[in-house]
């Protein structure tokens, strides 16, 4: 009976300090991404159907912010989609 008591204690003492560990080198690894992509992604309609040039959603938005891709090229969200993310541009041109 000692020797179980004694693995599981082992098990919870490794197991605590690999989460210990986990979450410290999600700090130190952490990938920033930028703010202006997400809302992007936010907007469009998510259907991934490569109708832009891009293989899905993520693509097109990370477009727009680092190839100046314009914002008429989400051909399945139609104008509104246009018009936001014409927005977001905007807003991130007037703060830099």
């Amino acid at each position: 009976m000692q020797i179980i008591i004694s693995t599981v204690i082992v098990s919870f003492v490794v197991a605590f300090i690999l989460g210990i560990l986990l979450g410290i080198f999600q700090k130190i690894f952490a990938v920033k991404v930028d703010e202006r992509v997400v809302k992007i992604r936010e907007v469009l309609p998510g259907i991934n159907c490569g109708g832009c040039g891009f293989p899905g959603c993520d693509g097109f938005a990370a477009a727009c912010i680092k190839d100046g891709m314009p914002a008429k090229g989400c051909v399945a969200g139609g104008a509104k989609v246009k018009q936001a993310i014409e927005e977001i541009l905007s807003k991130s041109e007037a703060d830099a």
